[in-house]
């Protein structure tokens, strides 16, 4: 009999069983006193939710529940709001950094929500897009050819080569070249079309696309390095920058201008929230250990 029971107080089912029972008992202690109305302890299941759990139901499973699903749904409604408030009643939400996150989030979500609602006028729109005129300023653009040259491959003698093709290209008629067929092989395109500076920085690099753009165009210029090795260049088509009509970036600006707004309204919310709280921060302990310290240092 004894071994039985020795056996059977090694089961993990009862050392869980334990410690939930030890949970609830705690819980029960630390909240003795505080109110437990009949109200507190009420779930109501209303037609509303019974509806909301229809038709979430529906839009799932594209039909509507039997009856024995839906009570099976009210059913888990009831079981995860009970089992909810017991574990916000126990505390089991705090010192949780994802369950802290996830209801931060939500309220950054019912502000975004209510901000979204909020249309601009047209003389709203039209204002802020002046006062931001440079967002929406469309780059310089440039369409060029290059000729590569692989330093792994060619060593010290890649820039002479560059240079003997450069002078050779630049006496031959423009339409008459074809650069995939000069220099090395190249893993990307040899043309390309109406690039801006960012769009070249992001293929070759920062330093070939601002060289790039430094060139006259009509005429073979090198050697540029990149980070893929040498390159000759020759610059086909400059179309200037130009500021563009409202209308022409009109979904740019609402997106921005609505991105804008949920800030704003994030900030009002919190400067809102947080005057209602006294906040005090260790300043010391921050300059420390910012630099690696130890809190502990300024206390000495």
């Amino acid at each position: 009999m004894n071994e039985k029971l020795t056996r059977w107080l090694r089961e993990p089912l009862v050392h869980f069983l334990a410690i939930g029972v030890a949970l609830f008992a705690v819980n029960a202690l630390l909240t003795r006193g505080e109110s437990n109305d009949a109200a507190d302890r009420r779930v109501t299941v209303t037609e509303a939710e019974v509806r909301w759990l229809r038709d979430t139901w529906q839009s799932r499973w594209q039909r509507p529940p039997t009856q024995a699903e839906l009570r099976g749904l009210v059913d888990d409604y009831v079981r995860q709001e009970i089992l909810y408030r017991e574990a916000i009643a126990m505390g089991l939400d705090r010192d949780d950094e994802v369950i802290r996150r996830r209801m931060v989030q939500k309220i950054e979500f019912l502000t975004n929500d209510l901000a979204t609602q909020v249309q601009p006028t047209e003389p709203q729109l039209q204002a802020y897009f002046q006062q931001n005129l440079d967002r929406y300023r469309i780059p310089e653009l440039r369409s060029f050819a290059h000729v590569y040259f692989n330093l792994d491959q060619r060593g010290e003698a890649a820039v002479a080569d560059a240079e003997q093709l450069v002078a050779r290209l630049r006496s031959e008629t423009p339409g008459t070249v074809r650069p995939a067929e000069l220099g090395d092989r190249f893993m990307l395109q040899h043309e390309y079309r109406l690039q801006s500076e960012q769009d070249v920085g992001r293929i070759f690099g920062q330093r070939f696309a601002g060289a790039l753009f430094e060139l006259e165009p009509g005429e073979w210029q090198g050697p540029i390095g990149s980070g893929y090795g040498l390159h000759l260049a020759y610059v086909t088509e400059v179309e200037e920058p130009q500021m563009p009509t409202l209308a022409l970036v009109r979904g740019d600006v609402l997106r921005d201008y609505a991105s804008e707004l949920r800030e704003q309204a994030n900030d009002a919310m919190l400067a809102s929230v947080r005057s209602r709280y006294t906040v005090e921060i260790d300043e010391a302990a921050i300059r420390v250990l910012a630099l690696g310290g130890d809190s502990s240092v300024g206390d000495r």
